[in-house]
């Protein structure tokens, strides 16, 4: 993938998939300890071991085995991280959600951009504008934070994240995170 967000998106669309309600997304840049760290944990139905194993492999089996690209994405973010002097880990258990996280060197010739936070985090509200989404991003001591939640208390009850009013609640909630 061409961008972290990338990475970020196809991640928190799995845990949509996988029945998430809740989704954390952290991403923090330190340039003093040229570090690019990601996470994203969330509270959907999560893995077994077995199951966990197969998704770490570049593409897992369905039940037709046929094989197609379901562990792709986190296939290509470990070869990312790895590739770029840092490493991925996954920890995940049934009915307990799943968190992945990931770092690797800012500075590495070989890092992709972090690419656009805010246009991801909007994609994910508008796709799944029950779940709670909630971002953090620090670089360097500054911190921004959105939160999906709140944006829905502000709209109050009956309006949607996905509905003109609420389109335009999330990008204006999004205005502390930085552009790329």
């Amino acid at each position: 993938m061409d961008e972290i967000a990338l990475h970020i998106l196809d991640i928190a669309m799995n845990a949509v998939t996988a029945g998430a309600r809740r989704l954390e997304i952290a991403v923090h840049e330190d340039h003093e300890r040229d570090r690019l760290e990601v996470r994203v944990a969330d509270d959907g139905k999560g893995m077994d071991a077995e199951q966990l194993r197969r998704v770490l492999e570049q593409f897992a089996s369905d039940k037709s085995g046929r094989r197609h690209p379901i562990g792709l994405g986190l296939a290509l973010l470990e070869q990312t991280a790895e590739a770029c002097g840092g490493q991925m880990r996954v920890a995940s258990r049934p009915g307990r959600g799943t968190e992945v996280a990931a770092w690797m060197r800012l500075s590495h010739v070989d890092r992709p951009p972090l690419g656009d936070l805010k246009d991801t985090v909007f994609a994910l509200c508008v796709g799944a504008p029950d779940v709670d989404m909630a971002l953090t991003y620090r670089r360097n001591g500054w911190t921004a934070r959105f939160g999906s939640a709140a944006v829905r208390r502000e709209l109050g009850p009956g309006q949607s994240l996905q509905s003109p009013v609420g389109l335009r609640a999330v990008r204006r909630a999004l205005l502390g995170v930085p552009d790329s």
